[in-house]
């Protein structure tokens, strides 16, 4: 038996490294309201004039760690990580639907 090849088209984006629940997600220059983000980057490619930040962006749900408390959420715990800052460590927050 033979598997099935997926096209570009068809096949499945990756998830943020480390967060299964981002698969929703999508690399951003801006945040949406309603949404968070799990991941950032400095790019190009959001900037005519240097570097910028680039998110990884994603609709808020129970669970996720994330690294802004959209509106609807809090948190019920926090982590240092080095995902949320282009320079550094920050914190990000695991969410909780109020």
């Amino acid at each position: 038996m033979t598997g099935t090849a997926l096209s570009p088209a068809t096949a499945a984006a990756s998830p943020a490294p480390g967060d299964v629940s981002a698969a929703a997600g999508y690399w951003s220059c801006t945040i949406p309201a309603g949404y968070t983000y799990t991941q950032v980057q400095s790019t190009l490619s959001c900037s005519t004039t240097g570097f910028a930040p680039r998110y990884y962006v994603v609709p808020p749900s129970d669970g996720l760690w994330a690294c802004t408390i959209p509106a609807g959420y809090t948190y019920t715990a926090t982590q240092s990580t080095m995902s949320c800052s282009t320079t550094g460590f920050s914190t990000s927050y695991r969410l909780r639907a109020l």
